[in-house]
């Protein structure tokens, strides 16, 4: 009964009210809102014992490729000024947080996903996580600015794909016309993806000739959007054109990296795919009442989720963890180990 409403509550659309409404209805017995509250607290605090938290981000720090997003997360006003009150943390923008590995996307295994929520979008926060500030390996990521940063300790960055064409996109609305460059980056950056997919599909190394066509083409775009835009006029500062064409040729590299590596996704659509949830809640309940039950929520669906994706069914991984015996992320074994 507690695994089942916990996994209940523990649904980012159900909440503990509508859990305790359909066991109460499964069982033809009440069951209580705190009862339902006090099963989350239980396994919460089993899995802070174990030092679960702990242990998902060494295994994520040990992943060849990794990626992230965030999302905001309403916390009520009340308990948002409570608790800052009490703990001396600033409540005034909380945001969701995910990092996981993409091994789903590209055929490399079963992900480990961790969510965290903090109470700004700030650097400082991203990085009182203890995740990206021990990272080595290839991010992908959006543009935010929270996270540049970090590039200097990373093997690399993969721009999401998905958002560079949003924003091309932007571009084309304020003038096709004379925004033209934008079209053709935005088809260069297809093209690539298709090759990239079609590699994937079929097994192969992806097409050197076609990735440098897409790529000519690409590079002669952005150098027309700099160009026609230099002087054109815009209300506030420079044109959006030539902001984001002169973006896309400082970060070229990091643009088409994907296309040099066959683990590494052209978007972060997988780190978005995880994280909606979060969005899902909010519009179902519509905030969370306290930064601590969100914490709490971000440390249960990061376990549930990663046992899961690693062949465990949620009821068997709550009852382990009400058992002290929860499922612990599996972490890579060096050489030197394996040879001691």
């Amino acid at each position: 009964m507690a695994a089942a409403a916990t996994w209940l509550a523990a649904q980012d659309v159900i909440g503990v009210e509508r859990a305790a409404d359909m066991m109460s209805a499964l069982l033809g017995v009440p069951v209580s809102t705190g009862y339902v509250s006090s099963c989350l607290t239980r396994l919460d605090t089993a899995l802070t014992v174990a030092g679960f938290d702990g242990a998902l981000k060494a295994a994520l720090c040990q992943a060849e490729v990794l990626g992230t997003d965030e999302t905001p997360a309403p916390v009520t006003p009340s308990g948002a000024a409570a608790e800052a009150a009490k703990t001396g943390q600033d409540i005034s923008n909380p945001h969701v947080f995910t990092v996981r590995t993409l091994c789903g996307y590209t055929g490399g295994g079963s992900d480990l996903v961790w969510f965290g929520a903090a109470g700004t979008r700030t650097k400082k926060e991203i990085t009182a996580f203890g995740i990206l500030d021990n990272y080595h390996g290839v991010l992908v990521r959006d543009d935010f600015g929270g996270y540049v940063s970090y590039d200097e300790d990373l093997d690399g960055v993969q721009q999401c794909l998905s958002h560079m064409l949003r924003h091309l996109q932007d571009v084309t609305d304020i003038d096709p016309d004379t925004q033209a460059w934008s079209i053709q980056a935005a088809d260069a950056l297809r093209l690539a993806i298709h090759a990239f997919n079609l590699a994937r599909r079929d097994g192969v190394l992806i097409d050197p000739d076609q990735i440098a066509t897409a790529r000519k083409k690409f590079d002669q775009a952005v150098a027309c959007g700099i160009s026609i835009n230099l002087s054109r006029p815009w209300a506030k500062g420079n044109h959006p054109g030539l902001i984001l064409a002169r973006r896309l040729k400082r970060k070229a590299d990091q643009v088409w990296l994907f296309t040099t590596r066959t683990d590494v996704p052209p978007t972060n659509n997988g780190s978005e795919a995880a994280i909606r949830g979060f969005k899902l809640a909010e519009k179902v309940s519509g905030c969370w009442r306290t930064l601590t039950t969100l914490r709490r929520h971000c440390r249960i669906r990061s376990y549930l989720v990663s046992a899961r994706n690693h062949g465990h069914r949620p009821l068997d991984a709550i009852r382990d963890a009400l058992n002290t015996t929860p499922w612990m992320p599996p972490h890579k074994t060096t050489t030197s180990a394996l040879a001691a």
